[in-house]
């Protein structure tokens, strides 16, 4: 299973929808940590690409999250390294690999840094900074279902301090940020 198919099976079961822009997200922000670690950047980015995909009939039941989706990337060919990342991303789930960790702590953290930039008045990651997340982060009712904890992890997973770790999925997502939906009023070409 290459990108393109990928992406294909993830637009076939979940269209354009915002599940799609979040695993785009989690795709970019895997890549950035692959990169960042000296790992296959391919493969991780596929995690992050593919491990919603399910949600189209799962999406309220979080036991059969990842488990259906493992299944249909199995059946597609996807590669075992992935399809575990995609079963350790469910909270029930033992997390092995550095990727396995990775996108456990990626999964919310690209939701939180898009809430974070669409209530900036520039409704974009063009100029969202680690430091307007984390102050984000501390108020119970932003964003209240994000497990903020999870987010932090990425100290004791990943052995990435909170700033630096952000500032990482900041930067990968603010890179596709017209894809997605990120790009604000007239910042398109920020720097």
């Amino acid at each position: 299973m290459n990108r393109d198919e990928a992406l294909q099976l993830v637009r076939s079961r979940l269209g354009d929808s915002a599940t799609t822009k979040h695993s785009l997200a989690a795709e970019a922000c895997m890549r950035k940590l692959a990169q960042r670690f000296g790992e296959d950047v391919e493969l991780w980015g596929l995690a992050g690409l593919v491990h919603d995909l399910d949600l189209d009939v799962c999406q309220n039941d979080l036991e059969r999250h990842t488990v259906v989706g493992a299944e249909v990337l199995a059946a597609a060919g996807a590669p075992k390294a992935v399809i575990q990342a995609v079963l350790g991303h469910n909270d029930k789930a033992t997390r092995v690999t550095r990727m396995d960790k990775a996108l456990w702590v990626v999964d919310p953290t690209t939701g939180f840094i898009t809430a974070s930039a669409l209530i900036r008045p520039s409704k974009s990651t063009c100029d969202l900074e680690a430091d307007s997340v984390k102050k984000r982060m501390k108020d119970k009712r932003f964003s209240a279902a994000i497990n903020r904890d999870q987010i932090k992890a990425c100290k004791e997973l990943l052995g990435l301090e909170l700033d630096d770790y952000l500032a990482l999925c900041i930067q990968a997502m603010n890179e596709i940020r017209v894809e997605l939906g990120l790009a604000g009023a007239g910042a398109e070409h920020c720097p």
